[in-house]
């Protein structure tokens, strides 16, 4: 009796194991795409929130968190290194980009570079319209700003401006005070001269743009030009917002990406991009 009941545990728990990994193999890919200048820790809300619908992975992109020692900044490389973890890892299933600023550069370039790769994608505050004049002041500027970096200080008053919460300073300050120069100024110039790859338009996904009602305008115009260069992207402004949707309205931002996914109506709260 004893030898039959181990059998029918064993058997029991090899059937448990077999169903947790067909639950796997359906479950939808959500990738996340961080920002410059900080790393994957960013969207730990949003891992908890997701991580029992979805199979989340939100890699450091080159030069940044655990990858600081690396080569310095590459959008193309990042980019290509995004499209390998999907064709890792989607196997068929549905596949979902979630990206911010830098991060949502890079989701436009994967889109760009393979059009069939990805399902849904939710592209926030990408510049996409070049400013090579900035780079240009800020070059110069650099090595006079960049010591400020890591200064306790000054990285807390960029947290405030960031809007970032209390408990994850700590994060930021590391990922701050590990950012290399030449990491620094590669980013500054790729994210400056990028700009809307004429095959974007030629992606299959379903794409949703935001952008904060209090972003620069030339951010306000980067998500028009988005969202009016693809057949299937709609585009929404955030009210009372900056470059900080993400951290500062991570409910509504849940929802929103949620919403979208499942094909239902966005949170009244966003304003549509005309």
């Amino acid at each position: 009796m004893k030898k039959q009941s181990a059998q029918k545990a064993a058997a029991f728990f090899l059937y448990i194991r077999k169903v947790n990994e067909l639950s796997m193999r359906v479950k939808p890919i959500m990738i996340f795409l961080h920002g410059g200048g900080v790393s994957s820790w960013m969207w730990e809300e949003q891992i908890q929130t997701f991580k029992e619908a979805y199979e989340c992975y939100t890699p450091d992109l080159i030069g940044h968190g655990t990858r600081a020692d690396e080569q310095s900044f590459s959008m193309r490389e990042s980019a290509l290194e995004v499209v390998s973890l999907i064709k890792e890892h989607a196997q068929g299933r549905q596949v979902i980009l979630v990206g911010f600023s830098l991060g949502a550069q890079i989701a436009v370039e994967v889109l760009s570079k393979e059009p069939d790769i990805v399902d849904i994608a939710v592209i926030n505050s990408a510049l996409v319209k070049p400013l090579p004049w900035l780079y240009l002041m800020v070059r110069p500027l650099l090595p006079l700003t960049y010591p400020l970096l890591k200064k306790d200080w000054f990285i807390e008053l960029q947290a405030e401006k960031m809007g970032l919460p209390k408990d994850v300073l700590n994060h930021y300050m590391a990922d701050s005070k590990s950012l290399q120069k030449k990491t620094l100024l590669t980013m500054f110039q790729e994210n400056l001269h990028y700009k809307l790859p004429d095959t974007f338009q030629q992606a299959k996904a379903r794409i949703l743009v935001t952008v904060g009602e209090k972003e620069k305008g030339i951010m306000k115009r980067s998500a028009k030009k988005i969202t009016n260069s693809h057949p299937q992207a709609a585009g929404v402004m955030v009210p009372a917002i900056g470059h900080t949707f993400t951290f500062e309205k991570k409910e509504l931002f849940m929802d929103m990406v949620q919403c979208f996914i499942e094909e239902r109506a966005l949170p009244v709260e966003l304003k549509e991009i005309k």
